[in-house]
């Protein structure tokens, strides 16, 4: 994992990756300002109430009055709304970012390993959305805040302002050496987390073979390590928290006993006012307030930083843009590919050249090992060949849209995932638009009669391997792509419910692409070579 970047380099790629960071951060920063505006309007109004009450206990104090009651409501409006409203902006930042997680995944695999995708997009994302709605804003209201009230304190009170100011100086150098500790315990902390992730995962992947080698215990015992190490790193982190918050709190402490000290000195030998006084000795803690609180919301968004500095690293190599993918089913050409098998790669196997025209039929034949899995892959744009091309309608499928090109293809792997918890949720993946007329009549095709909201359980476990092959199915027609691509849309299924799934591929109309060792009427054939095979798996 790189290290975590500066605040203000990442922000920026921040904003380059996802529009939505700058209305966010905007928003946060003008209630942030107009609640220290209201500041300065409580403790003026405040101040002055004060000095008129000292001086004259009959004196009218309506207008100080008004004004402090203004200025209350005011900061309490700009603070109740300040978070929630932020967030509610940046919510949409951490959909866009799974999005292009998900994107990312789609066209180069995993970020890393599989279990550290999962850990940046989902908790490294919710942790990018808490930066974006909390630390950032705080970071640039600890330099703007400070400044309007500094600017305020100069304008009544030179000596005051010299006292804060220095104070205020001598942050930056608490804060860069702890700072420097803090960076190393978050990148160590999101290492060991990314770990632990890892580890869970392969664990549990692998847990029938170690119980069957009698090695499951050992295994435990080694995430109980992992975790250990990951509650050290943690106590590591909350350790220099607290004592960069200490260090704050010590010299705010200081600047106001000194201020309070001083105005004292001045008050009794009468160069100073009773109401400006007062106003100054109340604003001087609020000038560290800010300060104080973008240092605790950086020590509590630092999954956040590492999270953003992976996860941009990633996507900042990823391919965007390109040509728009077809409106019509299209012909898909393949000129000399040679496949990229998953298990080798051999480049000198024979090429495969093949023309399927659009709205046609096609099969791909072979045994197991000769690359059909792979070809159709290749197709869909999931995998880079190794040698030639793939043309769509006469362009280069590497220079179309990916994810404009993904909306028109849909994808029947030979092991299907299938999420969710009723049959409507597994067949519409999150697409309300599809009706529940349109599953319905599609599932009466392929022989399924189930009620849509039939619990399924994890992965449809509660169904045949069958009817979660024709579900599987169901849930690939509904979408009306423009390209069919099925790796052996007939496994696991009896002979009458293969012969209705053969004939409802047979009556669709986009561009089909089947893998199938059964015997399925085509418009042609794509034959991978016996010798290829033998070079194979």
């Amino acid at each position: 994992m790189s290290g975590a970047e500066r605040p203000s380099a990442l922000l920026a790629r921040l904003r380059r990756t996802s529009p939505l960071v700058q209305r966010a951060l905007v928003v946060a920063v003008v209630l942030g300002l107009l609640s220290t505006v209201a500041i300065i309007g409580q403790a003026v109004a405040l101040a002055s109430l004060l000095a008129s009450l000292f001086h004259n206990a009959h004196a009218g104090l309506r207008h100080d009055l008004t004004l402090f009651l203004v200025a209350t409501l005011l900061r309490g409006i700009a603070v109740a709304l300040s978070e929630p409203v932020t967030s509610r902006i940046a919510s949409p930042v951490r959909r866009d970012l799974r999005r292009r997680a998900l994107d990312q995944v789609l066209d180069s695999g995993p970020i890393g390993t599989v279990d550290a995708t999962v850990q940046i997009a989902t908790r490294g994302v919710d942790a990018i959305e808490n930066y974006i709605a909390k630390y950032v804003p705080s970071l640039v209201l600890a330099t703007l805040a400070p400044a309007i009230l500094l600017g305020w304190l100069c304008l009544h009170d030179l000596w005051s302002a010299g006292i804060v100011l220095v104070c205020v100086l001598l942050l930056p150098i608490f804060m860069v050496l702890l700072g420097l500790e803090a960076k190393e315990k978050m990148d160590e902390r999101w290492r060991d987390q990314q770990r632990l992730a890892g580890y869970f995962g392969d664990v549990v992947r692998g847990m029938t073979v170690l119980k069957s080698f009698n090695r499951s215990r050992d295994a435990l015992a080694n995430l109980d390590e992992v975790g250990d190490a990951l509650q050290r790193t943690t106590m590591g982190t909350l350790r220099v928290a607290f004592l960069s918050s200490f260090a704050l709190e010590l010299l705010s402490s200081l600047a106001t006993a000194l201020v309070a000290l001083v105005l004292g000195l001045r008050l009794l030998n009468g160069s100073l006012g009773l109401s400006t006084a007062l106003a100054v000795l109340l604003l001087t803690p609020e000038v560290f307030l800010p300060l104080r609180r973008s240092a605790s919301q950086f020590h509590a968004s630092a999954n956040g930083i590492a999270a953003a500095t992976d996860l941009l690293g990633s996507l900042s190599t990823r391919r965007v843009g390109g040509s728009s993918a077809p409106l019509t089913p299209p012909t898909i050409e393949l000129c000399d590919v040679v496949l990229a098998h998953a298990s080798r790669t051999v480049p000198d196997d024979e090429p495969v050249n093949a023309r399927i025209e659009g709205g046609s039929l096609v099969t791909v034949v072979g045994p197991s090992g000769s690359g059909k899995t792979t070809l159709l892959r290749t197709i869909c744009g999931l995998r880079e060949p190794l040698g030639g091309s793939v043309l769509v309608d006469g362009q280069e499928l590497s220079s179309l849209d990916p994810s404009s090109w993904r909306k028109c293809v849909a994808w029947l792997p030979q092991d299907p995932s299938l999420p969710g918890g009723s049959v409507r949720e597994v067949v519409q993946m999150g697409d309300a638009s599809i009706d529940d007329r349109t599953i319905v009549a599609a599932m009466a095709e392929v022989g399924l009669d189930l009620d849509l909201d039939q619990p399924l359980g994890e992965g449809a476990q509660e169904l045949s391997a069958g009817q979660r092959r024709r579900m599987a199915l169901v849930r690939c027609v509904v979408r009306r792509p423009l390209v069919l691509v099925l790796d052996e849309p007939l496994s696991h299924l009896d002979p009458e419910s293969a012969r209705l799934v053969a004939q409802v591929i047979h009556r669709l109309t986009m561009t089909r692409v089947v893998a199938t060792h059964r015997l399925l009427d085509a418009d042609q054939s794509v034959s991978l070579s016996p010798w290829q095979v033998a070079r194979g798996n």
